[in-house]
């Protein structure tokens, strides 16, 4: 018989956990929100414990739903790159996508290997944060003490998957574009090559294994600590933005989806592996599936330092729920909207870097004048991260044929205006908004995972 499922998401910013049924309605949800540290010329990484600390609180909020849980899925924010001891104790904090102090080991490795290798073999480019074999590389020229203890470097999922079963594990839709995995052929090994360049042993690395797969049965301690069933199965879960896309429905060849979150995600959904040094290809969770993955690390917290800066005056709900909506109603109701637009300054949408490129590269505005408003430069963000997006889908729509349709979600999409801003300047397209998540991807992995034992007995 199948059983309940809890659904754990792993956020960059926040942690949020959910019961569902087996038809995966969901009964109840916790969240807890938490900081990350970004220091000394772009560093960006967050300490593991909080995670765990989050997962206990809110486990200890939901307590009284826990009981018939069979199943725990992990959706993760990726790659949190963690140094872990053989027990599985962090030996620093987990690398973010974003952080910056990996360029040289970037450079280095992209020499070692070649371009060309890498994007045929891997379908990316080693980049510093987002790719953990740079991170990796830096930890061992940076931190040797810390390289010499580490039994393996793991992702997000690697660390609370060992926290909670004892074993380790990590999956395609997490390591596709740290620049080690063979994500070409998805066949579930790293590439050799690489790792002899790099020389990084592959025991330093996790068994792979696909998302849906059980890792283990929960610890008995864990089980006590969290409340959960003793003989509950955890799965080695996978990439949050792919099981978001996942549940909404990113499943055939040519769909969209855009994401619109702290950072906004545009990916495409192949049946072949493409790939381009302009952007990601990761392993979709579904069985034959790749996705490009288009990322703008400043999506939604562009608007957060827009806001901090011109909008300070201004609450969270004046500001996303009057303000902007009211600046965009008055531009698409200007009597020659193309005239008004011309006035509007240049963005380059650069914040918070580019994962697309060795520099560190920066935001910026130009053609401000005199007569420039605090409305025109909004205008001229959201436009600048709007054509951003649409190159993406001007490159990719070039190697495979796209639908017409754009799944689109997060809280950016909900502002009133926002979809008609997409459709004006990341392409001609039908955007509509679906209440997509993580943890419902999370969800149907666990789901997935009951069908086939189900069918086994």
């Amino acid at each position: 018989m199948n059983r309940d499922i809890l659904a754990m998401d792993v956020g960059t910013t926040a942690f949020k956990l959910a019961v569902f049924s087996p038809g995966l309605e969901k009964k109840c949800e916790a969240s807890r929100p938490y900081d990350v540290n970004v220091y000394d010329g772009g560093k960006a990484d967050i300490e593991p414990e909080k995670w765990w600390q989050a997962l206990r609180e809110c486990c200890a909020e939901l307590r009284s739903e826990l009981g018939g849980v069979g199943v725990l899925a992990p959706s993760v924010t990726t790659p949190g790159l963690t140094p872990m001891a053989a027990d599985g104790t962090a030996l620093g904090p987990a690398i973010l996508f974003f952080d910056g102090r990996s360029h040289a080991q970037a450079r280095a490795i992209r020499e070692a290997v070649g371009e060309e290798k890498f994007l045929r073999e891997t379908c990316n480019l080693p980049v510093s944060g987002g790719s953990s074999l740079c991170s990796i590389l830096w930890i061992r020229d940076n931190q040797p003490e810390v390289w010499s203890a580490a039994a393996k470097f793991g992702h997000c999922n690697t660390y609370m998957v060992k926290r909670l079963t004892g074993a380790w594990a990590i999956d395609p839709s997490t390591v596709s574009i740290t620049g080690l995995y063979n994500t070409a052929a998805n066949d579930l090994t790293w590439n050799q090559d690489v790792l002899c360049a790099a020389c990084i042993p592959a025991d330093k690395l996790p068994p792979l294994m696909p998302s849906h797969a059980p890792a283990g049965r929960i610890l008995p301690e864990v089980a006590d600590e969290l409340g959960l069933p003793p003989d509950c199965a955890v799965l080695c879960g996978g990439n949050d933005a792919v099981l978001a896309a996942y549940s909404g429905g990113l499943t055939d060849p040519g769909s969209i989806s855009n994401i619109c979150g702290t950072c906004e995600i545009t990916s495409v959904c192949v049946d072949a592996p493409v790939c381009s040094p302009h952007f990601n290809v990761r392993c979709h969770v579904a069985p034959g599936r790749w996705v490009t993955f288009f990322v703008l690390n400043t999506g939604g917290k562009a608007l957060e330092w827009f806001q901090s800066v011109f909008c300070k005056e201004m609450t969270d709900a004046e500001f996303y729920e009057q303000y902007i909506p009211l600046v965009l109603a008055a531009f698409f109701n200007s009597p020659d909207i193309d005239r008004r637009e011309a006035e509007l300054p240049e963005y380059v949408p650069y914040l918070g870097g580019s994962r697309y490129t060795l520099e560190r590269v920066k935001a910026s505005f130009s053609g401000v004048t005199l007569e420039t408003t605090r409305d025109d430069m909004l205008l001229s963000l959201i436009r600048g991260n709007a054509l951003y997006h649409g190159r993406h889908l001007e490159e990719v729509g070039k190697m495979v044929r796209l639908g017409r349709k754009v799944m689109t979600t997060g809280g950016g999409a909900r502002i009133p205006g926002i979809l008609a801003a997409k459709k004006r300047w990341t392409g001609d397209f039908e955007y509509e908004f679906q209440d997509q998540s993580s943890l419902l991807g999370a969800a149907m992995l666990a789901r997935d995972y009951q069908a086939q034992r189900a069918a086994m007995d």
